[in-house]
């Protein structure tokens, strides 16, 4: 198959030198440009010393964001945006549920669009903020494996590998944060592999499963430190003072006005400090009206919750 048939086209701005340059990637659609400038703002404040290499994957955007991403590498001298819009249609067959979209699968090719130029990838998903230094991944070594990433963690877990049909002992990663050595995931063939899955078979999980399924012996455990869990839910999570990346796991966001959660003041900042500064998010279906209308009434605001619960059962009996 030639995967570079489903990128129809490229865009680049700025320009660095590709002397000991970082590779970073993500896999998006247009709703997470904003949350993804974001994280690209804290990778930078965080890391000036960096030569910034990043490669977003999309089949969505607006043309303000494009704008905010050319102004992004005008303000900094040390990144460079390839932007890769994708043909959607390779996936649309596989499975897409809530809070998935086809976007989700666009990891599936970035290892096939970016090697051989590119040989040691950092993949991480946009719900995700920097707060060290990400050359501490170059630390480690990849041994005979061709991911690093980390285990993933919580109660659901000993039933979700009995559904997938992996053994208790196998650990379970997380694919929120990803680093890939591209030569051993393309002689693998982990890209065909996962399409042959995903295309046959209906994963919780999607391509996370997928991974674990086809490549759970070739990947590297690497410290929690490197995708640190920050649950919206959970209040008053102690952050470890080590940690490299933070992963708003869950589907609770820090940029959804129904968190309540006041650890969001961490996103707030860098937030704050990006050129998506006033990105507002807004409830885009029924069930995020009702999230809407259970924060209102939280915190007291009953006439305004009623009005979210009213678009609720309106827009909910609509879509039936």
């Amino acid at each position: 198959m030639d995967f570079n048939q489903f990128i129809y086209k490229k865009e680049t701005f700025g320009e660095i030198s590709n002397v000991d340059e970082f590779n970073i990637a993500f896999g998006i659609d247009a709703n997470f440009v904003p949350p993804m400038g974001i994280m690209l703002t804290s990778i930078l404040l965080n890391n000036p010393e960096c030569n910034l290499h990043v490669h977003v994957f999309l089949n969505s955007i607006l043309s303000e964001d494009i704008g905010k991403l050319k102004s992004l590498a005008s303000q900094y001298n040390n990144i460079q945006v390839d932007m890769y819009h994708v043909d959607a249609d390779i996936f649309k067959n596989f499975y897409v549920g809530k809070g998935y979209t086809v976007a989700t699968y666009h990891r599936i090719l970035i290892a096939k669009i970016l090697y051989p130029a590119v040989s040691k990838l950092l993949y991480i998903d946009a719900d995700t903020l920097c707060v060290g230094k990400i050359f501490e991944l170059r630390k480690l070594s990849f041994d005979n494996e061709m991911i690093m990433a980390v285990p993933d963690r919580g109660e659901w877990l000993p039933q979700h590998k009995k559904e997938l049909g992996i053994s208790a002992e196998q650990i379970y990663f997380n694919a929120g944060v990803l680093y890939i050595d591209l030569a051993k995931w393309n002689e693998f063939e982990l890209s065909e592999k996962m399409i042959q899955l995903l295309s046959e078979r209906n994963l919780s999980f999607q391509d996370q499963d997928a991974l674990n399924l086809l490549a759970g012996n070739q990947i590297k455990p690497i410290s929690v430190r490197f995708n640190q869990f920050l649950l919206m839910k959970k209040v008053n999570e102690k952050l470890p003072d080590d940690t490299v990346f933070i992963h708003f796991a869950g589907q609770v966001k820090p940029w959804q006005p129904w968190c309540d959660n006041p650890q969001r003041t961490i996103y707030d900042e860098y937030r704050n400090k990006s050129l998506w500064r006033k990105f507002d998010y807004h409830p885009r279906d029924y069930q995020e009206n009702r999230l809407m209308g259970k924060a209102e009434r939280r915190r007291g605001n009953f006439l305004t919750a009623l009005k979210w619960y009213y678009k609720y059962v309106k827009d909910k009996l609509l879509r039936n």
